[in-house]
């Protein structure tokens, strides 16, 4: 049975506060902790606690959950993938998560730029477990800025905007085996980031306003993987 003690600790992960200060994130469901690997402190289930569905997140709870440590990944490596993404304030964790996984199935790193915390339950179980080795790390505007100032990588902008250059199967340069980096903004508030870069679009119809940020990601990372894969 869980202790009184380990219910508190398990409750405070539930906020990005409680989380920063013990370096513990909470992990719903069997696929997460075997994605946490080894990263996993402690599992527990609905036997091991009365309060089981008090400590989880979902509206309907999992079979099991556990603690892992949050993981520690560098800047180098997240630069060591050919094709690296700056998420640029998406505050939405199931966006989050779901891009996350995309990099991960499309060998990808991300840079988080004031984004919504990576420890977030429903980070997690949207990029299903992905956030565990995926790399990724966290920088300011300020940091990213001045990182792409300096870096020689190839810079795109993800917008829908005139004089973007449009999506394909064609775009040779985009698809190079080049090191790129594609930065994503909000679809509320598109990109924040005043950094240039070459607009890159996805043409769709115009009865539709814009793509769901994971959709376009999905495209444009697919659209590269494909060609540097020579599927």
């Amino acid at each position: 049975m869980l202790s009184q003690r380990q219910e508190k600790l398990i409750k405070s992960l539930h906020t990005e506060k409680g989380r920063k200060k013990a370096k513990l994130w909470l992990v719903e469901g069997t696929k997460c902790l075997e994605s946490a690997g080894p990263a996993v402190q402690l599992r527990f289930g609905p036997e091991d606690s009365r309060h089981f569905s008090y400590l989880t997140t979902t509206d309907t709870p999992p079979t099991i959950a556990g603690l892992a440590i949050a993981p520690q990944f560098q800047l180098s490596d997240v630069t060591a993938k050919k094709t690296i993404l700056v998420l640029d304030h998406l505050q939405d964790p199931g966006n989050v998560g779901t891009i996350i996984r995309l990099a991960k199935a499309f060998n990808a790193g991300i840079i988080l730029c004031e984004c919504a915390d990576p420890g977030n339950t429903k980070v997690i179980r949207s990029s299903a477990g992905s956030v565990f080795t995926t790399p990724w790390i966290i920088m300011s505007s300020q940091m990213v800025s001045e990182w792409l100032a300096e870096t020689d990588f190839i810079i795109y902008r993800l917008e829908n905007k005139k004089g973007a250059q449009e999506l394909n199967v064609k775009s040779s340069k985009f698809l190079s085996t080049d090191q790129i980096i594609i930065i994503v903004g909000s679809e509320g508030q598109g990109i924040k980031l005043k950094v240039s870069g070459q607009a890159i679009a996805i043409r769709h119809e115009p009865s539709v306003d814009s793509l769901n940020v994971a959709a376009a990601v999905a495209i444009a990372l697919f659209l590269r993987y494909q060609n540097n894969n020579k599927l």
